[in-house]
C-alpha cells in the first residue's frame, strides 16, 4: 500500500526540510511551492544529459514532497527527526565531556610536572600516577559510550513501539468503519436516536430563493441564520444560480440555490416540514424563499412507516428542481420515545417546530476538549483527529460536487425540453 511505503520513508535519515530548503513549520502551500521550485533543477525532462545522481535526487525530492504533504506521515517523520536530533545533541555533549576530561587531565599533569633539584619530574607525588589517571580516563570514556548506546537503543525501541501502536489504532479504526458500514447497510429503525448516524446527504436540505431585491446578497451565513431555529447546523454552501420561467411573468427569474447540512436528521425533517409552513405564511425573510426540499430528493428512509398526510406544495414556478419531492408525497410520522406518554393524541404527526431540538436550544454534540482531558493528547490521538477531519472534509466536497452535477443535469434536461418544444406552443 502507498501509505505503508510512506511510513517506511518517515523513518528516513534524510532531512527533507533541508532538502526542500524549508522551515519545519512550513504549511502545505509552502511545501508545494518549494517542491516545484527544487524539482525543476533535477527533472530528467527539464535538464540536458541528466546523470544518475540527478535522477536519484529527483526521486528523493518526490519522496520528501509525499511525506511532508501527508499530515499523518509528516507527524511520524517529525517525531523520528526530533529523535535523531536529540541523539546527535547527546553525542555532541558526550564528545564535549570527553574533551573537557582530557583537558583537565592534561592540565593536572602539567601542574604536577614540577622539576626537582635533581632534574626529575614528579608525577603528583604518587607512584604510577600517570598510569592510574589514564586508566581512569579510559574507564570513564567507556562508561559514557555505553550510556550513549543504551540511550540510543531505548529511543529506537520507543519509536518502534509508537509506530506499532499507530498501526494498530489505524487498523482498529478501519475495522470499526467497516462494521459501521455494514450496520448502516441494514434496515434499522433509527428514529429513537434522532437519526444522527445517517449520511450528510440525508441530513441536507436545498433552499431556493429569488435572487432579487433583499435576496440578492444572500450567502451561506444568511442561510445558516435562516435555518438555525430548526436545529444545530454542521455547514452550508451556495450553488450556482439558476434562471427559470415563472407563470404570469415575462422573461426568466434568477433564483439562488444553497445547501444546509444539519447535524441531526430531526432538524432536517423540521426544516422541510416547518419551513414549508413559513413559506406559505410568508414569515419575514421566508417570503423570498421559493422552496425548501430534501437535498437527496426524498425524505430519508429511517426504517419506520409514514402517515398518509399530504405534503404542502410551495413551488411558485413552472420549472421546479427535478429531484424535488412530489407534492403528493407522504410525510413521515415519528414515534420518539417519551412523546406518547402524558400527551393527548391529536391523530396527526406532531410539528417539529415544538421539539426541543428545533428551538433555540439544539442538542449538545460531544466533542474533544483538550482542556478537559486528564493529560495532553498523544501523537496517536492527534493523528487520528487529523485523519477524521480530512475524511469529513472529503465527504463534504463530494456532496457539494454531487449536488452541482445534479443541477447541471437538470439544466441540460430543461434546455433540451425547451429546444424540443414546437414553436408557438
Amino acid at each position: 500500500m502507498p501509505g505503508d511505503d510512506l511510513k517506511a520513508h518517515a523513518a528516513s535519515n534524510q532531512d527533507f526540510y533541508a532538502l526542500l530548503d524549508l522551515s519545519p513549520a512550513a504549511n502545505e502551500s509552502e511545501i508545494r511551492r518549494a517542491y516545484r521550485r527544487t524539482a525543476l533543477k533535477y527533472h530528467p525532462d527539464k535538464i540536458a544529459n541528466p546523470t544518475d545522481a540527478d535522477i536519484d535526487k529527483f526521486h528523493l525530492l518526490q519522496i520528501a514532497n509525499d511525506v511532508l504533504s501527508d499530515p499523518a506521515i509528516r507527524q511520524l517523520y517529525d517525531n523520528a527527526r526530533e529523535a535523531r536530533m536529540r541523539k546527535q545533541r547527546e553525542r555532541d555533549q558526550m564528545d564535549a565531556a570527553k574533551r573537557k576530561m582530557r583537558e583537565d587531565l592534561e592540565a593536572r599533569e602539567r601542574a604536577g610536572a614540577v622539576p626537582t633539584q635533581q632534574g626529575v619530574k614528579r608525577s603528583w607525588g604518587i607512584p604510577g600516577g600517570d598510569e592510574d589517571a589514564e586508566a581512569k580516563l579510559q574507564r570513564e570514556i567507556e562508561r559514557i559510550a555505553e550510556d550513549g548506546r543504551r540511550r540510543r537503543r531505548e529511543a529506537t525501541d520507543k519509536l518502534k513501539r509508537e509506530l506499532e501502536e499507530e498501526q494498530r489504532k489505524v487498523q482498529a479504526e478501519e475495522e470499526e468503519a467497516r462494521k459501521a458500514a455494514d450496520r448502516s447497510s441494514q434496515r434499522v429503525d433509527r428514529s429513537q436516536n434522532g437519526g444522527t448516524n445517517v449520511s450528510e446527504l440525508d441530513r441536507s436540505v436545498k433552499v431556493r430563493w429569488v435572487r432579487e431585491g433583499q435576496g440578492a446578497d444572500w450567502d451561506a451565513e444568511l442561510l445558516k441564520s435562516l435555518c438555525a431555529p430548526f436545529g444545530e447546523i454542521e455547514g452550508a454552501f451556495v450553488l450556482k444560480d439558476k434562471r427559470a420561467r415563472v407563470e404570469g411573468k415575462k422573461g426568466k427569474v434568477t433564483y439562488g440555490l444553497g445547501v444546509v447540512v444539519f447535524k441531526s436528521i430531526v432538524a432536517t425533517q423540521a426544516a422541510v416540514l416547518d419551513g414549508e409552513k413559513k413559506i406559505m405564511r410568508k414569515e419575514g425573510e421566508w417570503a423570498l424563499v421559493d422552496s425548501i426540499v430534501y437535498a437527496s430528493g426524498a425524505a430519508p428512509d429511517l426504517g419506520f412507516s409514514t402517515a398518509n398526510e399530504p405534503a404542502v406544495s410551495t413551488s411558485k414556478t413552472t420549472a421546479d428542481t427535478p429531484n424535488a419531492p412530489s407534492p403528493a408525497s407522504a410525510k413521515p410520522a415519528f414515534s420518539f420515545a417519551g412523546l406518547k406518554s402524558g400527551a393527548p393524541s391529536s391523530g396527526r404527526a406532531p410539528s417539529f417546530g415544538s421539539f426541543p431540538s428545533a428551538g433555540g436550544n439544539p442538542p449538545k454534540v460531544s466533542s474533544f476538549n483538550p482542556s478537559a482531558a486528564s493529560s495532553t493528547p498523544s501523537l496517536q490521538e492527534i493523528t487520528m483527529m487529523r485523519l477524521k477531519n480530512a475524511q469529513r472534509e472529503k465527504e463534504r466536497k463530494a456532496l457539494e460536487e454531487q449536488l452541482v452535477r445534479e443541477d447541471e443535469a437538470a439544466d441540460a434536461a430543461e434546455a433540451a425540453a425547451v429546444k424540443a418544444k414546437p414553436a408557438g406552443v
